[in-house]
């Protein structure tokens, strides 16, 4: 995602997120202390907060994708030297030229070779869960392992709860969904959630915003490198 500015309230989603400010350094909140550097990171469920007068851009890595699995960090989150991802700042600076975006993928692929693979059982049920909505039974069995077992093993593996993983997958489903004069009624039934409150309640302390509000409320690209 790539945004003029962007000052968000602590909010915490699943996904691990490389922030960088485009033309200055950002203030990031990472589980209540602040750090600032034009390149941040946050690991998956981790509690943030983002202060960026000017542009900046946010990509979100899945707490399975290798891409964050093969990022040379370690704890909750903190400043990262461009050392470390050489040409990263650049490549998204320019994110909006399609050249750029291959730039971006790129990186990601090299990180992807350096991370450690995931339990086939793990990575089957991840894939699984993102054709359908599963319930820990069903993967449980399909993995070949009790419920208890398979879920401590999930959490192991992926970093997050399996609970906290699907609610994951139904937000990436609501925002892929949603169009401008959708109902959140209608939304909630199409992403798979009980109801809108339970919509509402889940996109708020997961991003602290509704999908409306990247829409209309400042100018902002939604860059999907899987769909170009």
């Amino acid at each position: 995602m790539l945004a003029s500015s962007l000052r968000n309230r602590p909010h915490r989603h699943v996904a691990a997120s490389l922030l960088v400010g485009l033309e200055a350094p950002l203030r990031v909140q990472i589980a209540g202390h602040w750090v600032r550097s034009p390149l941040v990171w946050v690991a998956p469920d981790v509690e943030q907060a983002l202060e960026s007068p000017g542009p900046v851009a946010v990509l979100h890595l899945d707490p399975d994708d290798g891409a964050w699995r093969g990022l040379p960090v370690q704890g909750p989150g903190g400043a990262l030297p461009e050392s470390r991802l050489p040409g990263f700042r650049e490549a998204l600076t320019g994110l909006r030229e399609q050249p750029e975006v291959e730039a971006v993928r790129a990186l990601r692929e090299r990180l992807r070779a350096a991370a450690p693979p995931l339990d086939p059982r793990v990575a089957g049920a991840c894939q699984s869960l993102r054709r359908e909505d599963l319930d820990s039974a069903r993967l449980a069995s399909a993995a070949g392992l009790s419920e208890s077992r398979f879920r401590h093993l999930f959490r192991e593996q992926v970093g997050v709860s399996l609970k906290r993983f699907q609610l994951h997958l139904k937000c990436q489903r609501a925002l892929r969904l949603w169009r401008d004069g959708m109902s959140f009624a209608e939304l909630a039934g199409a992403a798979g959630f009980y109801d809108q409150p339970h919509l509402n309640r889940t996109l708020r302390a997961m991003f602290d915003a509704l999908p409306s509000r990247y829409a209309r409320a400042f100018p902002v690209q939604v860059v999907h490198l899987d769909r170009l």
